[in-house]
Parts: structure tokens; sequence; C-alpha cells
């Protein structure tokens, strides 16, 4: 079980940007802190910046503690009747105990955001991230999501090693 160190150097994060045919701007970095297979458990953390981008569309299937540790947090459920709007501000935690009812959109506030998460997944399965017609693109497990941040930091450090 890996534990990462907690880093803000920009080069330290992932930094994700979404296909401009999206209805929407996604923009955030991403950092994986420690995970545990044989627990179902990851924790990471998510930097919105204040150009309002957000993270992709998805409903968490696993339960999911989340704490803003700087900024406001700003989520929009795609509820039937519309967008029902939700603020958190630095130091609210929020916990959920499985599966959410109704898929969001997640961004910073005006100053941008800071997120930090911690997923039980039994399953492994994390989200289902989700097209405009609300439809399940992709679906976001333990060892996807492992997986990727793995391949960043092999980038990264090969790309370290030849500068």
């Amino acid at each position: 079980m890996p534990n990462l160190d907690f880093d803000l150097a920009p080069e330290d994060w992932q930094p994700i940007h979404g296909e401009p045919e999206l209805s929407y701007l996604m923009h955030y970095d991403f950092q994986v802190l420690s995970w545990d297979r044989d627990a179902h458990t990851v924790d990471f953390v998510l930097r919105f910046h204040p150009d309002g981008g957000h993270c992709p569309r998805h409903r968490h299937l696993a339960a999911t503690t989340v704490i803003v540790v700087e900024g406001e947090q700003h989520l929009d459920e795609i509820r039937p009747d519309g967008l029902h709007h939700k603020m958190r501000v630095q130091g609210q935690y929020h916990r959920s105990s499985g599966a959410d009812e109704y898929p969001h959109m997640e961004r910073g506030g005006t100053d941008g955001a800071t997120v930090f998460y911690s997923c039980y997944a039994p399953d492994g399965a994390l989200f289902e991230l989700l097209d405009d017609d609300l439809e399940v693109t992709h679906l976001v497990t333990i060892d996807n999501m492992i997986s990727g941040w793995e391949g960043h930091l092999q980038t990264r450090s090969s790309a370290r090693v030849a500068s």
C-alpha cells in the first residue's frame, strides 16, 4: 500500500483537460495519495482552477469522504426537476455511504479549490462517468485509477531524468 506525499508543486500533479467538443469545460489537477487494493480503498486530491473547470460528469458508486482543503467546492446535482446547487467551503466535511442517487458536476469557486477524497469500494467500482444524455461512458475503478496514476509517475520520473 503506497503512501505518497501530498505535493503542492505544479509538476507533482497530473493535469486533466477535457476534449474541446465537451459541453462543459473540464480542467483540474489530480494527485493520488494512497491506495490499498486489499482494503478496497483509494485516497486522492483534486485541485480545481479558478477558470470554472469541472471534473467529468459522474456518479459516485463507492462510499466517499470529502474534505475541502482550500477554496469552495461547487456541486450541481442533475435531478429530474433540474440542477440543484450545493457548495462546501474550506474545512467542510461530507461523507456518503455508497452510490449517489443523482449524478453531478464538481468545480471550484472563483479562487478554485483543493478537495480531498477517500473512497471505499468493496467491488472496486468508484465512479460512473456520464455523457450529456446521462449514459455511462466509462467505469472508473480502483485498478484503473491506480494504473493511470502509476503511468503519470513513470512519465514524470522519465522527464526528470531526461532533463
